[in-house]
This record gives C-alpha cells, structure tokens and sequence, in this order.
C-alpha cells in the first residue's frame, strides 16, 4: 500500500511534485480497506483451512480423546491428515471453516482499519515529539517541519499500532473465534452443536453470555504481542529491501507516481517471515488459550 502524507501547510518553501491523491472521501477510503481486508483475510483462512484444523486438533485432542495411553491426536501431519479424511471425508479439512470465514471477515477488516489509522496518529505524534525536541535544543533550522512526510514510521509506533489493532480485532470477533474452535474439535458422531447459531444458543444457555468470552485472557496474550510483532517485523523489512539494491530486480514501480514498492515476491517474503516469528514468539499461549476454549 501507499501511504499519502500532504505538506505542512506553514512551510515557505515551493511545493514538490505530489502523487495524484484518490478523490475518494475518507469514509469510502475506510470502506474500502475494510472490504479489502476482509476478503484477503477470507481467502487465506479457506485456503490454510485443513492446516489451521490439523493445528488445532493436535492442541487440544489430549483433552478430548478417550485413549489416555495416545494424547497426541497424530504421530504425524500425514498420520493427521489421513485420520481426518477417514473421519469426515476430505471436506472434514474444512469442517470450522465457514465460522472461521465469517470470523475472518470482520477480524481482518478491524485490524487492518484500526492498524492504518492507529499508524498514521503515532507516527504524526513521534514526529512532533521530534521536533518539539530539536527546537528546544535550538536544532531546529525550519526544515523538520515535514519530516513526517518524507520518513518511514518508526519501529516503536508500527508495534503500538499493530497491538492496538490485534487488542480491538480480538475482542470485537471473539465469541466467533470461540465457536469456531469448539464445531472444529468435536469428535464424530459426539457432536454437541448442530451449526454456528445452534452452537451460540447453547453457550449462552448453558454457560450465560460471558460464556462467549470464556479464554479471551489467553487470548490476548497471543493476539497483542502477535499482530506487535508481525506488523513491526514486516514494516522493517519492507524499508530493508525497498533500500538494498540486492532486491532491486523485485520490486514494482508505481506507474502514477514513480515511487518504488514491494513486489509479488517480495510482499510474500516479508509476509512469511514477520508471520512465522510472530507465530513463534505467541505459539505457546496460542496452545493454552485453545484448551481454555
């Protein structure tokens, strides 16, 4: 994504060439980074859908299981995989994922919402720290005043951003979060919910509204370190390979406005890797929250 900064407005120097900026109002804008969030956060989530429920039953089956002498759901993924297709047949893979769709949606819109508008408040308010600083310690020359718009946002605020928006996407999606982990660990022909509303209807019953919440402690405890780490690890480096000339031959160049940015490859490099350790870092929390569920 491009990010677009205006020129302060009390600067005396001539104004520099400028992208064309979307006539697009800032609520059509949100809208569309809602829409946009929603549906890549979808069509991720069906297409690693066999992995995530594999992931999940290997979690928590020690709880579930009536062989104490195998607490382990698989010996192995392919064990795992085989055991879940002899079950429930190879849409079993994707037994969960129509809650894990309609939880995605919104989860992903939220975070990266929250995220973009988060960045752009804390990166403005470090800029202004900055320069109150400078002209304190008499620096300032005049020419800091658009520093905002000419530097990428620094670690510290990609971190609060990225841990206010994990916090906000978590609690808003949670009591979908929860029943999706429940339809995907039942065990066949145990299955105490018929469906997503049926499966609402009874927690609620049984266990009363807070029910729904039952775990989001843990959870919070994988979600904010999780989205803090992922967003800050991408964002640098994004700005590493966008400044090496190893990447050179990966990278787009904007036709609007000439500005380089990442390309297929290198968004899916990034992605993978500040995904991967952020997933490391929160993984047993991610364990312990699951069994709280």
């Amino acid at each position: 994504m491009i990010r677009r900064y205006t020129k302060a407005p009390d600067s005396n120097q001539p104004d520099p060439p400028v992208e064309p900026v979307s006539s697009d109002s800032r609520p059509i804008s949100a809208l569309k980074h809602l829409f946009c969030g929603g549906v890549s956060g979808s069509v991720a989530k069906t297409v690693t859908a066999p992995l995530s429920r594999l992931t999940i039953l290997f979690q928590v089956h020690s709880l579930v299981t009536t062989k104490e002498s195998r607490p382990k759901y698989a010996m192995s993924i392919n064990e795992g995989v085989s055991k879940i297709i002899q079950r429930g047949g190879l849409l079993g893979l994707w037994k969960g994922n129509g809650t894990s769709v309609l939880h995605r949606f919104p989860f992903s819109a939220i975070n990266f919402y929250v995220y973009e508008n988060m960045l752009d408040i804390t990166t403005q308010r470090f800029a202004e720290r900055r320069n109150s600083r400078r002209r304190r310690r008499g620096e300032d020359d005049g020419s800091d005043n658009d520093s905002r718009a000419n530097s990428d946002p620094p670690p510290l605020a990609r971190m609060i951003s990225g841990a206010t928006a994990g916090m906000s996407a978590c609690i808003a999606c949670y009591p979908l979060d929860l029943i999706r982990t429940r339809l995907t660990t039942e065990l066949p022909g145990q299955e105490h919910y018929k469906g997503i509303v049926d499966a609402m209807s009874k927690i609620i019953k049984e266990e009363g509204v807070l029910g729904l919440y039952s775990g989001i402690t843990p959870t919070l405890f994988v979600a904010v370190p999780n989205f803090a780490i992922s967003y800050t690890v991408y964002g640098t480096l994004k700005e590493h390979v966008l400044d090496d000339d190893l990447f050179y031959n990966l990278r787009k160049v904007d036709v609007e406005s000439g500005k380089e940015t990442l390309g297929l490859y290198l968004t899916l490099l990034c992605g993978a890797a500040s995904g991967s350790l952020s997933t490391l870092v929160t993984f047993p929390f991610d364990t312990v929250r699951r069994r709280m569920q």
